[in-house]
């Protein structure tokens, strides 16, 4: 039987779930007017017939039978998730339908372990967030949809996963998608933020990480009867936590006192462990988790003064080559460590007596107060090998682009440009060079530059670059011409039949496997292939070979936006 306590539970529960609907906050449970809508759901369907008779027409007219075919049916109700419109890029939505899900992991799979270009890694964002319906084979899309979360938390793409999630509340149920982003909130000390996620969770979802996160933000919007509700529906459902029942009864105000264990197996709990100690006091080590690396650090909690403890620096150096400790807190930690005036005078020699952490404190020093600017650079090109030595260079990077930067450009050696720009990380400001004695240099490929295409001018261009090219008698179709000949055509624009260029063109080929996928109207899958071809080139490195058959394939496909990017990148001489 159910107890009358329980049942009072359930009546209190469901006025919470509407009142918590109209507020635009997270429901816990499923109501009963959810559960309604479902049976009448499943009456609807089951009343359902293949056949449906008009009961308003004429009886001969009723004869006529209507058959509905459940296949197209199930097709109209299949999962379509993504950020971008299908014609954002000339996609569409049956892009992997004609795929075999078992090639598609397989070839991401390959992926996965290129560290791709940064053309490469934007058309493999285009490509899996697209709007589309999964394959039809052996990749369901409760799976592709997996696989895509995977591929944005692996790189950290914080506000890319909340579009996803805005755009598509089914993605709620993915209990990973959620949890990575409160912890990301959590560990960057923005309880706000990730209090906001919970408005993410599907109403369906039951996990005990996310609902005793969902019964703390109750309590931290001081709406403790509520949160002491769900609390106990919680353990109606068989919820044990010592902990977080000695917590949340603490914060509650039930209980004068609390447990003052730190306790840091994830995030949540090392969070209440600090909000709720007395003397919070923590020593993080080479196993602590990196999202309580980064809490630390947000929240100063960070207290280094055993500079002669090596394997401490070095925890704190690799948290922070792992992205789980700021690195300009590695930084203030070589401040505190003290040397004297010899040390630093001579640090070049010096260095190399002590421990790598002490050279690298030591060398750092150095550079902050040397004002020789040669002096300055060699320390710090030296500083960098001191890290690549430990495996560590990311820790540096960022801060010797900002010691490189400090110095005035106008005082840096001749012989130290280049090395200082190539350590920069600021990106070179280029302008594009026409030359219209050149066809694929000419003013005619701003044909591909520009989004909003103007025929009539491009028409115009072509005709200024063939007088001069027609003149020129040496002048030699490359490949590159070629590229810009094919695609003018296939956007429509006529090219003169005295200019040869088709024999070049005979030799040119694309790969068969290729040609073939094209064929079969694999769009997905080829551009799969394309992203795995680029891998970690940039486009403008690439041969024109290669560029010829991907501009061929694309221009097949007629995916002209993607073909535009690519050319807009292959194709300009930049200074």
């Amino acid at each position: 039987m159910i107890s009358l306590s329980y049942l009072n539970k359930l009546l209190k529960l469901s006025f919470f779930i509407i009142f918590l609907t109209y507020s635009n906050t997270y429901s816990f449970a499923a109501v009963d007017i959810w559960e309604k809508n479902e049976k009448d759901n499943e009456e609807i369907n089951n009343e359902r017939e293949k056949k449906i008779k008009s009961p308003i027409l004429p009886e001969d007219i009723n004869k006529i039978e209507i058959n509905i075919n459940e296949e197209k049916i199930k097709d109209s109700t299949k999962s379509v998730i993504g950020i971008f419109d299908p014609e954002d890029n000339n996609f569409n939505l049956d892009m992997w339908s004609a795929s075999n899900g078992k090639e598609i992991k397989e070839i991401l799979k390959r992926i996965e372990k290129i560290k791709l270009s940064k053309n490469a890694e934007d058309l493999l964002f285009q490509i899996l967030f697209t709007n589309a319906y999964a394959p039809k084979a052996n990749l369901s899309s409760e799976e592709f949809l997996d696989i895509k979360i995977k591929w944005l938390i692996k790189r950290k793409r914080i506000n890319d996963l909340e579009t996803l999630l805005k755009n598509n509340p089914e993605v709620g149920k993915n209990i990973t998608a959620v949890k990575f982003l409160i912890n990301e909130y959590i560990s960057s000390i923005d309880i706000k933020s990730a209090c906001e996620k919970i408005n993410f969770i599907d109403r369906k979802v039951q996990n005990n990480y996310l609902d005793k996160f969902v019964i703390y933000c109750l309590i931290n919007k001081d709406r403790s009867e509520e949160a002491q509700l769900v609390f106990d529906l919680l353990k109606e459902r068989g919820f044990k936590d010592k902990f977080f029942e000695n917590k949340i009864s603490f914060l509650l105000g039930i209980a004068g006192e609390t447990d003052q264990k730190i306790l840091d197996n994830n995030l949540f709990n090392f969070y209440l462990s600090y909000i709720t100690s007395d003397n919070f006091d923590y020593q993080p080590s080479d196993k602590t988790d990196k999202y309580i690396w980064r809490f630390l650090s947000s929240s100063n909690l960070i207290k280094t003064n055993d500079f002669d403890d090596a394997n401490i620096i070095l925890t704190y150096e690799q948290a922070a080559s792992q992205n789980a400790f700021d690195n300009n807190e590695i930084f203030k930690i070589y401040l505190k460590m003290n040397f004297n005036f010899q040390q630093l005078i001579n640090a070049q020699e010096n260095y190399k007596n002590l421990p790598n952490y002490k050279s690298r404190a030591l060398i750092y020093q150095s550079i902050l107060l040397s004002d020789n600017v040669a002096n300055k650079i060699d320390l710090a090109l030296l500083l960098k090998e001191l890290f690549i030595k430990d495996k560590i260079l990311n820790v540096y990077s960022e801060e010797l682009s900002n010691i490189l930067k400090s110095i005035n450009p106008n005082e840096i050696p001749e012989n130290y440009l280049e090395v200082v720009q190539e350590n920069l990380n600021n990106p070179v400001i280029e302008k594009i060079k026409f030359d219209n004695n050149i066809l694929h240099r000419s003013k005619v490929i701003r044909h591909f530059l520009e989004s909003k295409k103007k025929v009539t001018r491009t028409e115009k261009d072509f005709k200024v670059t063939y007088k001069k090219i027609k003149k020129n008698r040496k002048y030699f179709v490359s490949i590159k011409d070629i590229i810009v000949l094919e695609s003018l055509v296939a956007d429509g624009i006529s090219i003169p039949s005295d200019l040869e260029y088709k024999t070049l063109r005979s030799q040119l080929t694309v790969p068969k496997s290729l040609e073939d996928l094209v064929s079969q109207n694999q769009i997905g899958l080829v551009m799969l292939k394309i992203v795995e071809i680029i891998g970690e080139d940039s486009v403008r490195n690439l041969d024109p070979e290669t560029v010829y058959f991907l501009n061929k394939i694309l221009n097949d496909l007629n995916l002209k936006k993607i073909r535009d990017n690519i050319l807009s990148e292959f194709l300009p001489e930049r200074v």
